[in-house]
């Protein structure tokens, strides 16, 4: 299947709730819903260190150890992540597969499949 609009062959495509059908959704693993905001935080956390470092006395320890255990959480849940991928991916395509109408968000097209 080519995933992009048929009219304007733009990648920006979203499937359609279906009024008669179950709605289908992806397995998302829970490694998942762990890494991203982990990532968030590790990001802050850095910005925040770099700002002391360029604008104070620089970054305090408490800072330094909690930069390096949300690093670590950070890893750990890459690791899981990276485990829990095939399965993942698996479960993507059967519900971009199972899903029959289509929405274009740039050109408003909408087709079935």
């Amino acid at each position: 299947m080519q995933y992009r609009c048929p009219k304007c062959q733009s990648p920006k495509i979203m499937p359609v709730a279906q009024a008669n059908a179950p709605a289908a959704r992806p397995v998302v693993p829970k490694s998942l819903v762990f890494l991203v905001p982990s990532i968030f935080v590790l990001l802050l956390l850095v910005l925040i260190s770099i700002a002391m470092w360029l604008f104070g006395d620089g970054a305090g320890s408490t800072l330094q150890i909690a930069t390096v255990v949300v690093f670590v959480i950070c890893a750990v849940a890459g690791f899981l992540f990276y485990r829990d991928l095939p399965d993942f991916k698996i479960s993507m395509q059967a519900f971009m597969q199972s899903q029959k109408k289509w929405k274009c968000r740039e050109c408003e097209h909408e087709w079935e499949i």
